[in-house]
């Protein structure tokens, strides 16, 4: 069974804040993003030292675009593309995985916590998921904060789930559930 994708191509956050669907032509912006980010992003994205171009970044949008297991979208303030989300769901439909970055030049606008909390509402309220995850670096104190705020619960560590260049990592498995959300 195919992976459910994001419905909606085009989230309006509120406030100048949008979640987009990655196109081709964005390869090149968000390859001059991630180079920008590249030092900050290292210790916890692992694709931070495989993007190298943007070659690479159009080969993962044509590469997520058509496989459906993953919807890679774009975060844009004020019309400027400032980071990504993505939510992977798996394919039965009922779990997702979340997981967003953004540029440090844009960080002090919530921009991180209210882009996950239209993507966990559209998650919950039209795709119809029951839980979504996120899988966050055990040294990673704004994640560890943004999904403590989001009301995700930790449920677990994932030891050495994340390799960097100085070797393997442990991830902490938080979880929300939909009846979680919705009483908050």
């Amino acid at each position: 069974m195919a992976a459910v994708a994001v419905s909606q191509p085009f989230l309006d956050v509120g406030d100048g804040l949008e979640i987009r669907t990655l196109e081709p032509e964005d390869a090149q912006g968000l390859f001059e993003l991630i180079d920008a980010e590249r030092e900050r992003l290292r210790p916890w994205m692992p694709w931070a030292d495989t993007t190298r171009d943007p070659d690479d970044v159009r080969a993962f949008i044509e590469r997520v675009r058509a496989d459906g297991d993953l919807d890679a979208l774009g975060v844009h303030a004020d019309g400027a593309l400032v980071g990504g989300i993505a939510l992977r769901v798996e394919d039965a439909g009922v779990d997702g995985e979340l997981g967003c970055w953004i540029a440090a030049s844009h960080e002090g606008r919530w921009i991180p916590a209210r882009a996950c909390r239209a993507m966990i509402a559209h998650a919950f309220g039209e795709l119809g998921l029951h839980r979504i995850t996120a899988l966050v670096a055990i040294d990673n104190r704004s994640s560890h904060g943004l999904v403590d705020w989001l009301g995700f619960t930790r449920e677990g560590v994932v030891r050495e789930g994340h390799r960097s260049d100085a070797g393997f990592h442990d991830l902490v498995l938080y979880g929300l559930l939909e009846q979680e959300w919705r009483s908050t």
